[in-house]
């Protein structure tokens, strides 16, 4: 179709496209017009429809109102005429009044208002006379609604609610109401408002339906709410079952729906033609009736066929009026084009001189002076061209002769478009990053990029491309291999005749081996040339980086000189050469007695410096400087030699003996030769409170561990008492230093000593097994029941094999295990709860008792008393001890007593010194103490003659 269109000649394609653009805006504007007449007059029949059947509706509810009024009125009236002639037979004396009042009372019962109406009295008062209903005859209503309102008016016409007795819902009702002076009677006649439909006669106001019609064929309708017709133009009785011409029930949906609109397809009954209409219908409740209007809709449609008419002829004269117009137009136009394309189709046959004429006036002159002008364009071009053509055989040779520089450069050479996207490179680019020319073709420079330089260092480098489009520099780039390696790189950009970038050009040389001898340079100028240790300025720079840490840590950092004894005498001997192996494996060997981190450098002749952070505990540098000297006990093998050599150490510490990297290292120094000067193959700290402190250590550790060997250490044992007897009831073990001498150490001493060794482990076993030989001493005196308590530390307590220990000392030395109770801290218990309460539970299991030492100072967690197997809570000596003038000390005694006894748990009080502390123990119900006021602390033999001559005996177990 489309190729049809295209052959045929402009003045035919003019003629086409007029008519069809005629038709189609006709055809939209007649639509649309069509569619705001059809829905301008569905609009207007809907309006009028909802109008008619609101208006018959109002019409018919107000004419029921007014018929039911009269109706009710009549029927009052009537009766209010027969009383009068009653009361005027009275007057005459043909009647007693007794007589009159039955007779009126018997015909007022009589009468019957609609389906369940009636009449009855009642008196200014409010009192019923005549009712239907016998109960309420003789009450006063005055109260109940609408009595207060008919009292008021005496007569005219009400509507209210109301609910008979026995009735839970009230219905609307109408009355019409009378007053009968001489009685002095209220004569109601009332109605149930929706039985009115047996008050009111249609044929009221039948005439006045037919004002409410739409249109020629349109009308209204009347129905009961049971679908009798009691209104219609040809429909009678009842038509509930009454269908549409589709078959659709069109009644029973009204009755249904009681009020709504409806369209549908009718028949029509004179001619059985099916037709649509539109009906529009409401309910009258009062009355059970629907009321209707309805219309047909070819009568609302009638205006749209007469402007269907018009306007389809007014298309056709249109278009018959267009045809010749457009053909007209159309040879007008295209007479000059015709003419055009004959000069044109001679400039195709290369006649190039050939022009149009530009007489020709409007857009046809202005085309033919374009064609001229376009005309005298190729003949420039083809001169131009001509010309152009030489230039190129030039350029073409000079670029053959830069392929050639540009293959065979030294360096490497990328060329990328505007985006960094690679178009060529050379072979020497190849060569040095390892990537081919096919693998790089397309792909961005990014490929190349390292992780050396932060994204600031490129922000910078296409910041001066693009404002000065040149960039030199230094860059580290990354091979195809993941090697980087440094180049010199040079970028100039490439720009076209409006000054956008549309080139990069990239020159690098590779000056790996340039860095590579840097290196070595500074290599050299921070390490030993004979050992390649850090040399003193290297050593000093760390140094000083050692100490800032150390300042924003708040550690230590320590500062080893060492001096190599007796060195001349190897140089001497055995010569230079022997002397540097030896430094070299001296260098050697202090690198491996030293840690990772720790830096470790030859300062010049034979002397060495080593500094080391994070050394915050004194006995480490002691370590130090001891596997040092150890190092240096095994020879060292040169050459054919066996040489034995020993240095002389100084330790200088930050910041006890300086600040500076300067300072420390000349007080190591110092320290140093005082070592050399003293013994050599030693070591000597540069503070001498330090110095002593840790010799004094050292002597001390060392006799522990000879006291251990030797048997110096010994058992003492502090009485408990029982208060309720107030007889000796167990012991706590302590363990003393006796020395050879006969001084005592200071438990304060050595215990903590002990701890932090591990010899504390060895220690406890052996204040163990004493305890169980001394209870065997204690059975020969017959103190069998006694109960010995010995603590138990935080190492003893975490080993693996603690039970089997202390199973295996009851059974050698006979002792029951219930004679046994250990005693551990909170802290301990705390550190593994999971753990503990195994221990604990497996110790119990075997019979021992297990004690809490030092309550109240620890943890204090109700959590071990209620989940931990624990006999006996031992109250601190810090709190008995002001539990006389202190309120708080003596509550949290007390508490402890307490909570304790409610938990079944025994308690001791330590550390009892006064009669005053101990009558307040006895308030508190305290179960047992001990403490200075019955006995200090006893070797075996002092606590034998403790129990026998004291009155607090043992005799409870005798």
């Amino acid at each position: 179709m489309m190729n049809m269109l295209r052959n045929l000649r402009v003045r035919h394609r003019l003629l086409l496209w007029y008519s069809v653009l005629f038709v189609l805006i006709l055809a939209v504007s007649g639509g649309v017009l069509y569619n705001r007449v059809q829905g301008w007059l569905e609009s207007h029949v809907d309006t009028e429809l909802r109008t008619s059947a609101d208006g018959l509706s109002a019409m018919v509810e107000t004419a029921v109102r007014v018929s039911v009024r009269n109706r009710l009125r009549a029927i009052a009236e009537k009766n209010i005429d027969i009383l009068k002639r009653l009361e005027q037979e009275v007057r005459a004396g043909v009647l007693s009044e007794a007589s009159a009042r039955r007779a009126a009372e018997n015909l007022l019962l009589s009468q019957s208002v609609g389906k369940s109406g009636y009449i009855y009295t009642i008196t200014v008062d409010g009192v019923v006379g005549i009712h239907p209903n016998r109960d309420l005859r003789g009450r006063n209503l005055s109260g109940v609604e609408p009595i207060p309102e008919q009292l008021r008016r005496r007569s005219g016409y009400l509507e209210y609610e109301w609910a008979n007795p026995g009735e839970e819902k009230t219905r609307p009702k109408a009355l019409y109401m009378e007053y009968f002076a001489p009685w002095d009677w209220i004569v109601s006649v009332s109605a149930y408002r929706n039985e009115f439909s047996g008050l009111v006669d249609i044929d009221d106001f039948r005439s006045e339906l037919g004002a409410f019609g739409v249109g020629k064929s349109g009308y209204v309708f009347v129905l009961t709410g049971k679908g009798e017709a009691i209104h219609h133009p040809w429909l009678e009785g009842d038509v509930s079952d009454l269908k549409t011409a589709d078959g659709i029930p069109l009644v029973s949906r009204m009755l249904a729906d009681q009020s709504g609109e409806m369209k549908y397809m009718w028949n029509d009954p004179d001619t059985d033609t099916p037709y649509m209409k539109w009906v529009y219908y409401r309910y009258i409740p009062e009355m059970d009736w629907i009321v209707g209007s309805t219309s047909r809709f070819d009568e609302i449609y009638a205006p749209l066929a007469q402007l269907q008419f018009l306007f389809f002829t007014t298309a056709i004269l249109a278009l018959l009026l267009l045809l010749p117009l457009s053909s007209y137009l159309g040879a007008n136009i295209t007479r000059p084009l015709s003419l055009l394309m004959n000069k044109m189709r001679k400039a195709q046959q290369g006649e190039l001189n050939v022009r149009a004429d530009v007489d020709a006036g409007g857009e046809m002159g202005e085309l033919a002076t374009h064609f001229n002008q376009y005309m005298d364009r190729i003949e420039e071009f083809r001169d131009g061209l001509r010309a152009e053509i030489a230039d190129r055989v030039q350029a073409e040779l000079r670029l053959q002769l830069y392929e050639k520089v540009f293959e065979n450069a030294l360096e490497g050479i990328s060329i990328t478009d505007g985006e960094g996207n690679i178009l060529a490179v050379n072979p020497a680019f190849s060569v040095i990053t390892g990537y081919s020319r096919e693998e790089v073709l397309g792909q961005n420079t990014r490929l190349l990029k390292s992780d050396r330089h932060e994204a600031d260092f490129y922000a910078e480098m296409w910041g001066s491309l693009k404002e000065r489009g040149v960039w030199h520099g230094e860059i580290w780039n990354r091979r195809k291999n993941g090697e980087p390696y440094p180049e010199i790189l040079s970028i100039s950009a490439i720009r076209d005749e409006d000054g956008t970038v549309v080139n990069y050009v990239a020159v690098f040389h590779d000056i790996s081996d340039l860095k590579l001898k840097d290196q070595e340079l500074e290599y050299h100028y921070s390490h030993d040339a004979l050992t390649e240790l850090p040399n003193r300025t290297l050593a000093m720079d760390r140094l000083g980086v050692a100490i800032s840490h150390a300042k924003r840590e708040g550690g230590r950092v320590a500062v080893f000189s060492l001096d190599i004894d007796d060195f001349k005498r190897v140089n001497d001997s055995l010569g230079h050469a022997h002397g540097d192996l030896l430094l070299q494996a001296v260098g050697k060997r202090l690198v491996e007695a030293f840690r990772a981190d720790d830096t470790v450098a030859r300062v010049g002749g034979d002397e060495f410096l080593v500094s080391v952070e994070h050394c915050d505990d004194e006995r480490e540098i002691v370590d130090m400087a001891e596997e040092v000297l150890r190092s240096f006990e095994q020879p060292f093998f040169i050459k054919e030699h066996e040489l034995h050599v020993t240095p002389s150490i100084g330790v200088a510490l930050y910041p006890e003996d300086g600040d500076d990297p300067g300072v420390l290292v000349q007080n190591a120094d110092l320290a140093m030769h005082l070592s050399k000067q003293r013994s050599r193959n030693s070591y000597n700290l540069f503070t001498q409170k330090m110095n002593e402190r840790i010799s004094r250590r050292i002597r001390l550790e060392q006799g522990m561990r000879d006291a251990l060997r030797d048997r110096h250490f010994t058992v003492y044992f502090q009485p408990k008492v029982d208060l309720a007897t107030e007889t000796v009831c167990g012991m706590e073990a302590l363990v003393r230093w006796e020395k050879p001498d006969g001084s005592i150490v200071s438990p304060a001493d050595f215990i903590p000593l002990a701890e932090e060794t591990g010899l504390i482990v060895p220690l406890g076993e052996f204040v163990l097994e004493a305890s169980c030989r001394a209870m065997q001493v204690l059975d020969g005196m017959g103190c069998a029941g006694l109960k010995v308590s010995v603590n138990l530390s935080p190492e003893q307590f975490s080993q693996s094999d603690l039970v089997e220990m202390v199973e295996a000392n009851l059974e050698k030395n006979g002792l029951p295990p219930a004679r046994l109770e250990l005693e551990i801290t909170e802290s301990t218990l705390m550190t593994d709860v999971e753990s503990s309460i195994a221990k604990l539970d497996e110790l119990v299991e075997k019979g021992i008792s297990i004690s809490i030492d030092d309550f109240g100072t620890g943890y204090s967690s109700l959590y071990y008393l209620k989940n931990f197997p624990i006999d006996v809570l031992k109250i601190d000596q810090s709190f008995v001890r002001d539990i006389t003038t202190d309120d708080s000390d003596a509550q949290i005694v007390e508490t402890v007593i307490l909570m304790a006894r409610n938990l079944g748990i025994g308690v001791v009080a330590e550390g009892v010194e006064t009669r005053e502390q101990l009558e307040v123990l006895k308030r508190f119900n305290c179960e047992k103490v001990q403490g200075f006021y019955y006995s200090k602390p006893l070797p075996l033999e002092k606590l034998v003659e403790f129990l026998q001559k004291s009155e607090r005996s043992c005799s409870p177990w005798d």
